[in-house]
């Protein structure tokens, strides 16, 4: 007689193999105990491609005929990534797939070319969505409609923004609320200056703040949020290229006094000065970072800068002293010769050796301290 195991036990196996579809689509074709164990996590977090796109949203969205009951597939989506699509399907099918998995979606990242504004109503009733991500979007949306529509998820707490803001200059966009559990905001591509300045309204849930890519945007727009919301922030991150900032001559040296509590800090070296490193002001032996990410745009910008320079600020505590880790990109040259090599030693050496001084207490522990090198020179 054969053995079956409970569903409880099948279940318990197939968790581990969460997120690899061509072993749990094989699971469930075996027998109907393990298919029954096996649906929920092959569609909570689907791989769609191309090839799949269509399977997928035959078994999601089968008819739009009465007489075709659901199959109920469409509750077990948790995660659905639409970002690997560009010219496949459509903008109306796009709101119907959002349609039908509003029910358990928690995180949804929209398609290229099939989500537009059309697809806002449907978004709007996905009730516990928690990570919203537009980036990928090429149509323009308007902000006033997205902040509407966003307005209404409750649970929603990481939100990026359309790469092609539309600029509401004729239409009030202060009025608009933002999500009440947004943590995480991301900011990138084609927003104005205008609806930056709105941000403003951020609720102080708001911690982790990212702008990046921005063409349009200025230091009027950006030193504004970091002097209204920048106390709040416990994340920030401003990387090039952000042009009309590059042409300030390093403007956002003089801005760490408007966020003396963050912990981890990405900025382009494009918009800093080398009096950045000594953060000259009352508060700077209180800050708090851990953190600090430091990249460039335009290598010819930051030569000024080097491994030795932060050693400095690090060891003599000028505002950085609490840093534990620092991530360096590649192109900045620090370690392109023989000098620069040993400077970003002994700054990793120093990075270990205060991690090691700190003890339990520590937030980075001593093997994750220290210096790390990304990206291609």
């Amino acid at each position: 007689m054969d053995v079956q195991l409970p569903q409880e036990l099948l279940q318990q196996i197939f968790s581990y193999l969460s997120g690899d579809q061509k072993a749990l689509n094989a699971c469930s074709l075996t027998s109907q105990s393990w298919y029954s164990a096996s649906i929920a996590y092959l569609y909570e977090d689907p791989i769609i491609s191309g090839k799949g796109y269509s399977s997928f949203v035959r078994a999601i969205c089968p008819s739009v005929n009465a007489h075709v009951r659901r199959n109920g597939l469409a509750d077990l989506v948790r995660r659905l990534d639409m970002s690997s699509l560009v010219h496949n399907g459509s903008k109306s099918l796009t709101a119907r797939l959002l349609g039908r998995v509003k029910t358990r979606l928690e995180e949804f990242v929209a398609p290229q070319a099939s989500f537009a504004v059309n697809c806002l109503a449907a978004l709007s009733k996905c009730s516990n969505l928690r990570h919203l991500d537009l980036s990928f979007v090429s149509e323009s949306i308007s902000m006033t409609d997205l902040l509407r529509s966003t307005s209404l998820l409750s649970k929603l707490e990481s939100l990026h923004l359309p790469r092609s803001s539309a600029h509401d200059a004729s239409r009030d966009i202060m009025i608009c609320s933002w999500p009440a559990s947004l943590r995480e905001l991301h900011i990138s591509g084609g927003i104005h200056d205008e609806a930056l300045v709105s941000l403003g309204t951020l609720p102080s849930s708001v911690s982790s703040l990212s702008i990046r890519n921005c063409p349009h945007l200025s230091m009027v727009s950006i030193g504004t949020i970091l002097k209204t919301k920048g106390s709040q922030l416990h994340h920030l991150e401003v990387v090039a290229p952000i042009p009309a900032l590059a042409r300030d001559h390093k403007p956002l040296s003089g801005y760490m006094e408007y966020v003396p509590n963050l912990r981890s800090l990405k900025i382009s070296l494009d918009f800093i000065s080398r009096s950045f490193m000594l953060l000259e002001n009352d508060k700077a032996d209180r800050y708090p970072l851990r953190q600090l990410d430091l990249d460039c745009f335009d290598p010819a910008d930051c030569e000024a800068f080097n491994a030795y320079d932060l050693w400095a600020a690090i060891a003599y505590d000028n505002g950085f002293g609490r840093v534990r880790k620092v991530r360096v990109h590649r192109r900045l040259g620090w370690a392109a010769s023989e000098e620069g090599t040993e400077q970003v030693k002994d700054l990793d050496e120093l990075l270990k050796a205060l991690a090691r001084e700190d003890g339990a207490s520590a937030e980075i522990k001593e093997a994750d301290a220290g210096v790390v090198l990304f990206g291609k020179w």
